[in-house]
């Protein structure tokens, strides 16, 4: 049998897996060190460059690297000498196998230890702008799930802190994942009363900022800085008038809570966390759907890219 790969094969094969065509091409060992190489610049990428910047870094490395591929790929199985044995390295099923440890490598990664999440949504401005893209530390939140898919459920082993950014399942519809910020704990009265949030009797505004203007619909809201354990940060209400609290909906443990016109007061209960956005007159949170179940939580934002 003479056999020399199809340079058009080796180039389409990019397209699923950039260093995939250089393994069918016959170059195994540059596929390995360009596969290597590239994940560790787009670590350094994703780790040393400022949000705003790694996001479009990372694309345009992506892109860059698919085309290098699929180029050298061409030009690899076009000079490739024809052989009288076919290497094993690019027959089907290794190839399946390269593509399927990689996708089970990923799908791990997702489920066990760090995901990445999108917000579509400015419910935690200024912190998380519209758009903006998140790393979830999922290690130790026990909601081990990707593509939708819950593979485990383990109790929370890491500490889970007032004033952390937290992803978990919406309450009310479990295929839905909601960004806000954690403000109670199991055992925690939290009170929000004339637009200011107090946590076991103390205030956690500290001063109030200069204005903030919403960049879309050039918006005015007040910002105020806030303290929750030694986690400080901002929050937004609206300046064109005061807001009473909604009408809640049902929920479990409603009866430890105490609604009224301009004030509500929760007792956060056992196995349970009390959350709320950033954007306090722009968000749906624990005020009005209630609490979240300590398996519901996916897990802590670690990283913001706007």
């Amino acid at each position: 049998m003479n056999w020399k790969p199809n340079k058009w094969i080796a180039t389409a094969l990019n397209i699923f897996f950039s260093p995939l065509g250089l393994v069918y091409a016959g170059a195994p060992r540059l596929a390995a060190l360009v596969f290597g190489g590239a994940m560790l610049l787009m670590f350094a990428i994703f780790f040393l460059l400022p949000g705003s910047l790694s996001a479009t870094v990372m694309v345009a490395f992506q892109v860059a690297l698919a085309v290098v591929c699929m180029t050298c790929a061409y030009r690899i199985a076009a000079r490739a000498p024809v052989r009288a044995v076919r290497p094993a390295s690019t027959r089907w099923y290794v190839l399946l196998a390269i593509m399927l440890t990689y996708f089970t490598t990923v799908v791990g990664l997702r489920a066990f230890f760090y995901e990445t999440f999108h917000v579509p949504f400015t419910s935690m401005a200024p912190a998380i702008e519209s758009g903006a893209h998140l790393l979830v530390q999922k290690w130790g939140y026990g909601h081990a799930s990707s593509f939708g898919i819950t593979f485990a459920s383990r109790p929370i082993s890491a500490p889970m802190m007032r004033g952390d950014l937290i992803v978990f399942e919406f309450p009310r519809d479990p295929s839905q994942q909601f960004i806000k910020r954690l403000v109670g704990l199991p055992g925690d009265k939290v009170a929000y009363r004339d637009r200011q949030l107090f946590v076991n009797g103390a205030a956690t505004r500290v001063r109030e900022l200069e204005a903030y203007v919403e960049p879309e619909q050039l918006v005015t809201f007040q910002r105020f800085e806030e303290q929750l354990g030694n986690v400080r940060f901002q929050i937004l209400l609206r300046t064109d008038e005061a807001r009473s609290i909604k009408e809640p909906d049902d929920f479990a443990f409603k009866e430890n809570c105490v609604y009224e016109a301009m004030a509500m007061q929760c007792e956060v209960p056992p196995g349970h966390y009390f959350v709320m956005g950033d954007n306090r007159d722009n968000s749906y949170d624990s005020r009005y759907w209630g609490f979240v179940r300590a398996n519901q939580v996916v897990g802590k934002v670690v990283r913001i890219m706007q």
